[in-house]
């Protein structure tokens, strides 16, 4: 029985992900910044597929305490982490950058590649220490270098993404922990 942590797990491609990994049979922590939304959608799982199986904590990414306080709490109800997928990301309004606001320009970045660092961060110093696991990142628009108008810094990010991933490949290798990526494409 693999255990599953996945940030961004109340909607969309991360709550996909928490619905397979249960049909598979594993346990999965659910996350997100939003408290009523983790305890919704784990007592939604939970109908679905079981008492015992899913649990979660609220967690802004963004925040590296928060994110560790996400590892214990998975270490604590399931005793380890198998899979670890920094999932959670936003994107900001198809508009130029000199049209962007500073302040969505800034939450933009600071998630999706502080808090998926922060995500590889804890998730590594905990894998290394328990000598196995996985930790996989979310890819998304311009982590192939497609150039769109209008998405210049939420297709940085996530090229940032990629480029990381690959440095951590390198960083891990003979640790017993892997390191790799979802590329889900147009969802």
């Amino acid at each position: 029985m693999k255990i599953v942590v996945i940030t961004g797990s109340t909607k969309g491609i991360g709550l996909g992900l928490a619905r397979e990994f249960l049909k598979r049979d594993c346990r999965v922590v659910i996350s997100s910044r939003s408290l009523d939304a983790v305890q919704q959608v784990c007592a939604d799982l939970e109908a679905q597929y079981g008492k015992g199986r899913v649990t979660g904590l609220s967690c802004d990414i963004t925040d590296v305490a928060q994110v560790q306080a996400l590892w214990d709490h998975a270490c604590r109800c399931f005793e380890k982490v198998d899979i670890w997928i920094n999932n959670a990301g936003i994107s900001h309004a198809r508009t130029m950058l000199w049209e962007l606001d500073a302040s969505e320009l800034r939450q933009v970045v600071d998630t999706n590649v502080t808090g998926m660092m922060n995500g590889c961060q804890v998730a590594l110093r905990g894998m290394r220490k328990q000598g196995f696991g996985c930790v996989y990142n979310t890819e998304g628009h311009g982590s192939n270098d497609m150039i769109l108008a209008g998405m210049s810094v939420y297709g940085t990010t996530k090229r940032a993404v990629r480029y990381f991933t690959q440095a951590l490949v390198k960083e891990t290798e003979g640790s017993g922990v892997r390191v790799g990526v979802i590329s889900p494409g147009m969802v």
